[in-house]
């Protein structure tokens, strides 16, 4: 099931986000941005009362997709492009993110809906991996 989070659910969201994240937004960030950041848009995947998926959105004129994530388990299963596909819908004008330049399963999702790179980000990541700007036009 395809929802909007609520503040239950941002344990869940943390704890998945560590998991998939060497470099972790962290719970007290999440749980801030959720509860104080009128922009962001939080949404969620439950299946069997488990968080198993989540997409962190900022919406304003642009949208940003700030973080993204399915547990490995559940991957190639659609709800990534479930996710993805609900905050399109939820968005106002272009969609931007960064993107590993390695993630190719990511960059094929994303090119599936429209995103196309704008250009990269040298040593974005504190590995020292670059990021590629992914655009999706209105």
């Amino acid at each position: 099931m395809i929802r909007l989070a609520n503040l239950e659910d941002i344990n869940s969201i943390a704890n998945l986000d560590d998991q998939l994240f060497t470099c972790s937004l962290g719970l007290e960030f999440i749980k801030n941005d959720f509860i104080n950041n009128e922009t962001a848009k939080y949404i969620v995947c439950e299946q069997d009362s488990i968080i198993v998926g989540y997409i962190i959105i900022w919406v304003s004129d642009t949208t940003s997709i700030l973080n993204f994530g399915v547990k490995e388990e559940y991957r190639k299963l659609g709800i990534g492009s479930s996710l993805l596909q609900k905050a399109i819908e939820l968005s106002n004008g272009p969609i931007s993110l960064e993107v590993r330049k390695s993630n190719e399963n990511a960059i094929k999702l994303y090119n599936k809906f429209g995103f196309t790179c704008s250009y990269v980000r040298k040593s974005y990541y504190t590995d020292g991996e670059d990021a590629l700007v992914l655009i999706r036009w209105c």
